[in-house]
């Protein structure tokens, strides 16, 4: 089968679970305060919501996947997604938003566990650099659709937004739906408690510091580029748009270096460039340098992930590798939310948004030093020890 065949409903799954789902709820925020549907306080509770919706959906993917059947639960949580998205058409204010968008974040997490991890594993090795670059540049395009789409949608209509977004997940959900059939091997709920190497552990690890990492641009970056630094609304939108064209494209480019370089090293490598790029706002402040940070800091959180999955696909046995990487999608969530509510803590006492890409910053660069004691520890896809239960 040829490689873009067998890529692009990883693409659609990714663009529905993350880019729909959980990002195209950004630029959807100050509509749905300005019309009174929710307060801003119950705006950030919602998209707490999300969160927890994509841990707990993280948590029971792959335990959930073993017991019914990998293909079931993606197509399960393709549903998912166009009733968690579909149902906040109604205005029926923060309770009534508040489950849907937690069942929209675990449907979410479920497909970019699942999904990656059903194709990736029919892919011979040498392989999944390139096919996890096209599985994963779906986050950037949803994260570009929304920016163009909702602006101009909610200014009609808040429920025709979530009809859209509902409607989108729809297209994904028939587009995709004859290719979940059958299973890779996925070890069961009931099974004996499986093993992680020492090196999947540290790059779980890795990715849980991007969480962490990324949390300043996910949450503040148009805050601070409208209102901090006092460019404007209409800036802080392009910049957002940036970002999600960099994530559209960033995970083919990492994954071609990963082919190229091998997986371990060009995983090193994303994240000491992410590190300096989410530094960068803190240093300078002039429009091409926040573009830069945009473009880089887009492309580099799908691209991180799609070396972080076809890494942890080396360093497992077939029959983990779906529960491996969702407990490193667990890890990453986890530190993502953490993460998030240390930084807002930070803001409050602080008022300032600059340390906070310092910060971020420095948790990219413990990163990149999780990913090179992973490739010392594991040069070789065979050798995975010390072994740890998880």
């Amino acid at each position: 089968m040829p490689w873009w065949r067998h890529s692009w409903p990883g693409l659609l799954a990714t663009l529905d679970g993350v880019g729909l789902c959980r990002f195209a709820y950004t630029p959807l925020i100050p509509f749905m305060i300005g019309a009174g549907v929710v307060s801003e306080t119950g705006a950030a509770y919602l998209g707490a919501a999300n969160l927890a919706g994509y841990l707990a959906g993280a948590a029971g993917a792959a335990p959930l996947a073993g017991t019914v059947g990998l293909a079931r639960t993606i197509r399960g949580c393709f549903v998912l997604s166009i009733l968690g998205l579909g149902a906040c058409a109604w205005p029926g204010g923060f309770w009534w938003y508040f489950p849907w968008r937690f069942l929209a974040g675990a449907a979410g997490a479920a497909l970019m566990v699942l999904a990656p991890s059903f194709l990736l594993a029919e892919v011979p090795a040498g392989e999944r650099g390139r096919h996890g670059g096209v599985i994963y540049s779906g986050v950037g395009a949803g994260i570009a659709l929304s920016s163009l789409l909702v602006p101009p949608l909610a200014a009609w209509s808040l429920a025709g937004v979530w009809a859209a977004l509902a409607l989108g997940a729809l297209v994904t959900t028939l587009a995709t739906w004859g290719r979940w059939r059958g299973s890779v091997p996925v070890v069961s709920a009931l099974a004996a408690r499986p093993r992680l190497g020492g090196a999947a552990w540290l790059v779980a690890l890795a990715f849980g510091m991007d969480g962490i990492g990324f949390v300043p641009h996910n949450l503040f970056w148009v805050d601070y580029i409208a209102r901090s630094l006092g460019l404007g609304t209409a800036a802080g939108a392009a910049q957002w748009l940036l970002l999600g064209v960099g994530a559209a494209v960033g995970p083919a480019v990492a994954g071609r270096v990963g082919d190229a370089i091998g997986i371990g090293r060009a995983l090193i490598l994303a994240f000491v460039i992410k590190s300096g790029v989410v530094l960068l706002p803190s240093l300078v402040t002039s429009l091409p340098f926040l573009a830069l940070s945009s473009l880089v800091t887009g492309a580099l959180t799908p691209g991180i992930a799609a070396l972080c999955a076809a890494r942890i696909t080396t360093l497992v046995a077939p029959g983990l590798q779906t529960r491996a990487w969702g407990f490193a999608t667990l890890v990453f969530g986890l530190f993502q939310v953490l993460g998030a509510y240390a930084m807002a803590f930070a803001y409050g006492l602080l008022h300032s948004y600059v340390p906070l890409y310092a910060a971020g910053a420095g948790f990219e660069a413990l990163g990149a030093v999780f990913a090179l004691l992973a490739l010392i520890l594991a040069t070789q896809p065979a050798k995975i020890a010390p072994e740890i239960d998880f």
